[in-house]
């Protein structure tokens, strides 16, 4: 389970003048004050808290809903605020920024692979690999030998219902039958995504 913690903190007091307490009726002992915070996800600041705003009488010490008040301590309580607006420290985005840049480099390496397979495809290599979904099973194909037009592949003996363990299948001993195709041929099944991953090393 992913930690979120949510914390609030006294960001911003102010006095509210010419207004009277409604528990202990002692004028001018009103002060408003603005909650304010951070939440975070995995101890990382992600979003800024929603700000809340309330009202303490430092005479009967009694915090007050906003809500309690009329229209007009309302109006003066908005008029102060206002004289010194709060701004939210970027620090507090960190999460944010941190997510969208991981999502940036993420998407700027898949392009960026996507841009050499299809050069890889057109220029293959010697020991190239193909990755290859036919029908659901997975598999991998690797290239012995090219001509100006055909490509020479070995195929594996091995299939999976997955993608998933490739990487253990893919062994030289697995190789056992050659097969060619022509480039066109290649070139056809890598646009049909049959071919979805190239690997070179």
């Amino acid at each position: 389970m992913i930690p979120i913690l949510s914390e609030q903190n006294i960001i911003q007091t102010g006095k509210v003048r010419n207004a009277i307490c409604p528990n202990c009726k002692q004028k001018d002992s009103l002060e408003y004050r603005v909650y304010g915070g951070v939440i975070r996800i995995l101890f990382i600041p992600t979003l800024p808290n929603k700000r809340i705003t309330k009202v303490f009488c430092t005479a009967c010490e009694k915090e007050f809903q906003l809500k309690e008040f009329n229209d007009s301590i309302k109006q003066t309580i908005k008029y102060e605020k206002s004289k010194k607006p709060i701004k939210f420290p970027i620090w507090q985005f960190s999460g944010i920024i941190i997510l969208i840049s991981i999502l940036s480099f993420g998407i700027y390496t898949g392009i960026q692979m996507n841009n050499l397979e299809k050069v890889y495809i057109l220029e293959p290599k010697k020991n190239d690999i193909y990755k290859v979904n036919i029908n659901g099973q997975y598999s991998t194909l690797k290239v012995s030998n090219i001509t100006k037009d055909s490509i020479f592949v070995l195929l594996n003996q091995f299939t999976l219902n997955s993608y998933k363990g490739l990487d253990e299948i893919n062994i030289d001993e697995n190789y056992t039958t050659i097969k060619s195709f022509s480039r066109k041929d290649i070139l056809t099944l890598y646009n049909e995504n049959t071919i979805y991953e190239i690997i070179r090393e």
